[in-house]
């Protein structure tokens, strides 16, 4: 009975155990691959552990010669160890774990990194494509406008020649031009300083006119506004008085309504007298009527309701009496008001009055004024008419000899701009052959810069090709080093679970 406890006591545990060196053994493989040789080391020596005490376990419900005791004090002893190494198993792999993690990110971020490189070095190839087509099209372009070039110079220097000619006949013309054009000067300046003269004095007699016409408009309205207004400040004075006739018949009205007011309130003196009085009756019967026992009962109650009536008809005299006040206070200060306001009004009737007479003064002058300046206007007329016409005359004579000067100005200004332009001809035409020679012997080193770009440009595109080889290789390199890290987390995973199964397995035994 014994050994059949002992046998089935310890050949389950024995056959989990050599189950778990199967599934240790593969783990500690992965394991030497990602830590290294100690996680290799480790890993096996857990499995063949696992495996001896599997077969010694399973050997020990075998022989029934073999101590229940014996077994029990081994398998402790094994069990300790398996802990132990379960303890060093259980923190490299989570130590693996978190360096797999933190690989994985900068793996992640190094991808992403090439591919970004990739794509830009695939906008800077297109780029230096283009540039390359430029700098053949640029030296292509170059040499045609350096061939250009030195056919332009050699046509400058002709130019040149035929320039010098024609400014030599134009010196000569200018010359001759500029004589006349002297002796009409001194014709002019006569004619224009009179003009000038007779100009500035219709001017001056205009202007005399003008504001003599514009004087006169101004007194008629002066004096068509002081009318205006004088017969405003005569409406205004009549509606003063109005106001002031309508101002008495208020306080007239205000003081009438005090009265009645203060009638008001000696009524409501007799009302307050006779409610005192009935109240002091109603307060008499109420007594009679508790002396008379049961029959006064009835009149008890008559006299209660009258004390009542009494009472608010007292209270309501009082109330009465208190707005009959207010109302006798608002009159007062309406009366004053009204008052002040009379006054007002007659302040302003004595300022319109003196407006009113100010206005007229001003009609008077100002009427005065416009006769004055009416025949200031007509004589300005008349000695515009004799200024006009000597104006005339001299203008006639003016403009003749403005024209005639004017005609010899404009030759001798042509023959001057010609002169000028013949002088920039000149400059210009030196300038053009400096320039074009400039020019040539610039084609030719800007010739000589296009073709070394051009070159550099190859080497360039040379060098970004083979710069994109090596780039499509490192991101091929990082998007294996990237699978591979993932496998690897998954073995580890692997790992973790096959160790957590272990923790499980030794708990549950």
């Amino acid at each position: 009975m014994f050994r059949a406890i002992a046998k089935s006591r310890y050949l389950v545990p024995g056959f989990l155990c050599f189950a778990l060196a199967f599934v240790v053994g593969p783990v500690g493989v992965a394991s030497g691959v990602l830590a290294g040789a100690q996680g290799a080391s480790v890993a096996g020596v857990l499995a063949a552990v696992l495996g001896v005490l599997g077969l010694l376990i399973i050997a020990s419900g075998l022989p029934p010669s073999i101590e229940v005791e014996l077994v029990d004090a081994q398998i402790r002893a094994i069990h300790d160890e398996i802990e132990q190494i379960e303890g060093v198993i259980g923190e490299n792999v989570k130590a693996l774990s978190s360096g797999l993690g933190e690989q994985m990110v900068a793996v992640e971020e190094t991808a992403r990194a090439l591919k970004s490189m990739a794509i830009s070095l695939e906008a800077i190839s297109d780029r230096v494509e283009a540039l390359s087509s430029s700098a053949e099209e640029s030296a292509s372009s170059i040499l045609q406008m350096t061939a250009t070039n030195h056919e332009v110079a050699e046509n400058m220097g002709n130019l040149g020649s035929s320039v010098r000619e024609t400014a030599s006949s134009i010196e000569e013309m200018t010359y001759s031009i500029k004589e006349v054009a002297r002796n009409v000067d001194g014709l002019a300046l006569t004619a224009e300083e009179t003009s000038s003269s007779m100009n500035e004095m219709d001017v001056s007699i205009d202007q005399v006119q003008s504001n003599a016409n514009e004087t006169a408009r101004l007194s008629e309205e002066v004096a068509n506004d002081a009318e205006t207004g004088a017969e405003s400040i005569h409406k205004i004075t009549d509606e003063i008085n109005r106001i002031k006739s309508s101002s008495l018949q208020a306080v007239s009205t205000i003081s009438n309504l005090g009265d009645r007011i203060e009638a008001i309130g000696d009524i409501l003196n007799v009302i307050d007298d006779v409610a005192e009085q009935t109240n002091l009756l109603a307060l008499n019967a109420a007594i009679i009527a508790a002396q008379a026992g049961e029959h006064g009962k009835g009149f008890a109650v008559v006299a209660d309701e009258i004390k009542d009536l009494a009472e608010r008809a007292g209270a309501s005299t009082k109330e009465i009496a208190q707005l009959i006040k207010t109302i006798q206070e608002e009159t007062k200060n309406a009366i004053e008001a009204v008052e002040r306001g009379a006054s007002t009004v007659d302040r302003g009737v004595t300022v319109s009055a003196e407006a009113e007479a100010a206005l007229k003064k001003i009609l008077e002058s100002s009427r005065q004024s416009t006769a004055m300046v009416r025949g200031i206007a007509r004589a300005t007329v008349e000695q515009a008419k004799g200024s006009k016409q000597v104006t005339d005359a001299i203008g006639r004579i003016a403009e003749t000899v403005q024209q005639i000067a004017a005609a010899t100005a404009e030759q001798a200004r042509g023959s001057e701009l010609i002169m000028k332009s013949a002088d920039n001809m000149r400059l210009i035409t030196q300038q053009m052959e400096r320039s074009s020679q400039e020019q040539a012997e610039g084609g030719r080193q800007m010739t000589s810069a296009i073709e070394n770009i051009s070159d550099m440009v190859l080497q360039l595109h040379q060098s970004h090709r083979k710069h994109s080889e090596s780039s499509d290789q490192t991101l091929a390199a990082a998007n294996r080093i990237q699978e591979l890290t993932r496998d690897y987390e998954r073995r580890v995973r692997t790992m973790n679970q096959a160790v957590e199964r272990l923790r499980q397995i030794r708990f549950a035994s």
